[in-house]
C-alpha cells in the first residue's frame, strides 16, 4: 500500500471517528492469516470506497447541518406560533372588552332612549293639560269680560240714571221754591198757613 493511500485512510479514519463511527483496519496482505476476515482491494476499488465513505460522511455532516437548521427553523416557528397565538389571545381578550363595552354602551343609549320617551310622553301629557287649563281660563276669563262689560253697561247705565233723577230732583226743588216762595214771604195769618 502506497504511504499516499494509507495517509488518505488515516485521514479517512479520523474522520469517521469524528463522527462516532468505527474506523476502518487496514492490514498488508502478509500478515493476514485468516482470509476469510478480510476484503482484498487493489487501488481502484480502495479510492471509490474512500470517496464513497467520505461522500457519505460529507452528506450525513450537510443532513445534520439541515436537520439542525431545520430544528431552529422549527424552534424559530414555535416561538413564533406562541407570540402568535398570545397576540391572539390578547387581541381576542381586547375583542371581547371592546364587545362588552359596546353592550354597556347600547344598553346606556337604549335606557337613555326609553327616559327621554318618557320625559317626551310625560311633557306632551303637561303641554295637554296646560292647554286644557288655558282654553279653561281663556273660557272663565271671557266670561268675566263679558260680566265686567255688562257691569260697565249697567254702571253707565245707572249713572244716566243718577243724572236724569238729580236733574229732575233739582227741577222738582226748583220747582217747590218757585211755588212756595211766595207763601214764604208772606205772614202767616193763621195755623194752616204756619203748616
Amino acid at each position: 500500500m502506497a504511504e499516499q493511500e494509507k495517509a488518505e485512510w488515516e485521514n479517512l479514519n479520523k474522520l469517521l471517528m469524528c463522527h462516532g463511527l468505527k474506523p476502518v483496519s487496514l492490514a498488508p496482505l502478509q500478515s493476514c492469516r485468516n482470509i476469510s476476515d478480510m476484503i482484498v482491494l487493489d487501488s481502484q476499488s480502495s479510492l471509490g470506497i474512500r470517496l464513497a465513505l467520505k461522500t457519505l460522511v460529507e452528506d450525513t455532516d450537510r443532513q445534520q447541518k439541515m436537520m439542525q437548521g431545520l430544528m431552529e427553523a422549527n424552534r424559530c416557528l414555535r416561538d413564533e406560533i406562541r407570540q402568535e397565538r398570545d397576540r391572539a389571545t390578547r387581541q381576542e381578550q381586547r375583542a371581547n372588552d371592546l364587545e362588552n363595552v359596546v353592550k354597556n354602551i347600547k344598553s346606556k343609549i337604549c335606557q337613555l332612549e326609553d327616559e327621554t320617551i318618557a320625559k317626551v310622553c310625560q311633557q306632551q301629557n303637561q303641554v295637554k293639560e296646560l292647554q286644557k287649563d288655558q282654553q279653561v281660563s281663556q273660557a272663565k276669563y271671557q266670561q268675566q269680560q263679558e260680566k265686567l262689560q255688562e257691569q260697565e253697561e249697567i254702571i253707565a247705565r245707572l249713572q244716566k240714571e243718577l243724572c236724569q233723577v238729580g236733574m229732575e230732583e233739582q227741577q222738582r226743588v226748583a220747582t217747590q221754591n218757585k211755588m212756595f216762595c211766595p207763601f214764604c214771604k208772606r205772614a202767616p195769618k193763621s195755623l194752616l198757613d204756619q203748616q
